[in-house]
């Protein structure tokens, strides 16, 4: 809304005034009245309106002398004189100091409803433009700060070398010239509740997991960066000052390794192991680092050692080696089987099927390569996991994994059309609540509609639309486990007026209506 203040030394004028412009057609409000130039000096300050309707000659300071000290101070608003005279001088100083027009008194309700509207039509072009820049101006800040990221989960999983001409560190560059670096990797449980989950639902828990990641970094370790890797692996790179002692930094990581495990517990209701590499004196040694800390997650009891396997079958699928590939799971195959196959020799090839895909789709995503994973073809490759009976038919089982692997021509998605997905998922996460298109995303990133609801559901497994409903009711769920709110109100705060329908929706995407959560 519009905000308009009118100052006149004639209290006709001033009344007429507010009764003759058309507030509401406008959409303007009335921001306040002076009678004489040093009182509008005064109101324009306090008040600070969009538009200023002002007269020439007044007591005290003229109207163009208000206006010269009101531009001096660097005020960005609109003015119209309305003047019972017609001074050439004045005109020519309203032009220099960027007064939008210059109206003799009388004046009628059409005239001052069209200057009105002229005027409001330059603001609201003029908001819009800047409003394109700033939206333009984020989306270029979050794609290279989206690329920083890429680069430094290259330079962790080692697809670039530390040498390279392509890397680009997150900024400053002094945090990685300045200081020690010491790699910490986080690795997500497979329990039950991330099992068997979708595509979209895994990018739903990457999502929460960064941002309680990043609040506690925040608040224990400024100086720090934080990157997704592949499959549940992710790294924090702590920055520490070179004459920090070993065992103060010992016990700050320490520290920080338990509330990153507690608060992701209880805020996601996930498992998080975390290891930390040793710390380095240059960022080229990151590598080094991040491999110590996978080292000590695969020497933990109960590891599988899978995850030197699932960084080198990345490798050999980016380049094509399908013999490689197949190479690589004999040996890792011999060496479960080395590890102990004791009891029921059904089970453990049964097992050995599901971790092994698991594995090997962990693989593909972090090769560009990503299979097919919607819901059915999950459903379905579960149950074909569940008919291996015997070492024969677990090669049968995954040599027709690797095949289809080695059949994939699709070239990986690109770093900007990446972070065009990431921007639209962060978007949703922060506008959620609000009416949101694919057409308002799709101007913002210069990418047509249909070519961006494509790409979504590419990487994400679901439409655009399909992923909104979802985080819309996880947080709608969130607000009714509270208990502060009733089901009208959370219906409004996750963007949702008509209450029935928000119901029918709350019911077929959780499997239980609002008021069934409000009575537990």
């Amino acid at each position: 809304m519009w905000r308009i203040a009118i100052v006149d030394d004639d209290f006709q004028v001033l009344r007429g005034l507010r009764m003759i412009i058309p507030w509401a057609e406008l959409d303007a409000e009335f921001a306040g009245e002076a009678i004489d130039g040093e009182q509008g000096l005064e109101l324009v300050r306090r008040e600070e309106p969009d538009i200023v309707i002002t007269d020439l000659y007044m007591p005290g300071i003229s109207g163009i002398e208000m206006i010269e000290k009101l531009r001096g101070e660097g005020y960005q608003g609109r003015f119209v004189i309305l003047s019972g005279y017609t001074d050439f001088e004045y005109a020519r100083q309203a032009i220099r100091l960027g007064v939008e027009d210059y109206v003799n008194k009388p004046i009628t309700v059409e005239q001052i409803r069209d200057v009105l509207f002229r005027v409001i039509n330059r603001l609201e072009e003029l908001y819009l433009e800047k409003m394109e820049k700033n939206e333009l101006l984020q989306f270029v800040q979050h794609y290279e700060k989206q690329i920083s990221r890429d680069q430094l989960a290259s330079l962790l999983n080692g697809t670039i070398h530390a040498s390279s001409a392509e890397v680009k560190l997150p900024p400053p560059m002094s945090r990685w010239t300045d200081h020690d670096q010491l790699v910490a990797v986080l690795e997500v449980v497979r329990t039950d509740r991330v099992a068997n989950i979708s595509a979209a639902d895994w990018h739903l828990f990457r999502f929460a997991m960064s941002n309680v990641t990043n609040e506690v970094l925040e608040q224990e370790w400024k100086e720090s960066d934080f990157v997704w890797l592949f499959g549940p692996y992710s790294a924090i790179v702590l920055h520490i000052d070179r004459d920090e002692a070993d065992e103060a930094v010992t016990l700050r990581a320490e520290k920080l390794i338990g509330t990153l495990v507690r608060n992701i517990m209880q805020y996601l209701g996930l498992a998080v192991k975390v290891a930390t590499g040793e710390r380095k004196t240059s960022w080229m040694e990151l590598k080094v680092s991040a491999d110590e800390a996978f080292q000590a997650l695969e020497s933990a009891p109960g590891q599988s050692h899978g995850v030197e396997f699932v960084r080198r079958l990345a490798q050999l699928m980016q380049s094509g080696q399908t013999d490689g590939m197949w190479e690589q799971i004999r040996g890792y195959i011999s060496r479960q089987e080395a590890a102990g196959s004791g009891g029921d020799l059904k089970v453990f090839y049964k097992v050995l099927a599901t971790e092994m895909w698991t594995l090997i789709q962990y693989a593909a995503q972090q090769a560009g390569k990503p299979l097919g994973e919607e819901e059915e073809n999950v459903q379905a490759e579960v149950a074909q996991a569940e008919t291996v009976m015997n070492q024969a038919d677990l090669y049968a089982f995954l040599q027709a994994k690797v095949k289809l692997i080695g059949m994939r021509k699709e070239p990986p998605i690109g770093r900007k059309h990446k972070a065009a997905v990431d921007f639209m998922m962060s978007y949703i996460h922060e506008h959620y609540a609000e009416d949101l298109t694919l057409d308002d995303l799709a101007g913002q990133l210069f990418i047509s509609k249909n070519y961006l609801n494509q790409l979504f559901k590419k990487v994400t497994g679901e439409t655009f639309m399909n992923y909104v409903i979802r985080v819309r009711l996880e947080k709608a769920k969130a607000l009714l486990l509270e208990g502060n709110l009733l089901i009208y109100e959370v219906a409004e705060r996750v963007g949702y007026q008509n209450v029935p329908y928000f119901s029918t929706l709350f019911k077929k995407y959780c499997g239980m209506n609002p008021s069934d959560i409000l009575k537990k």
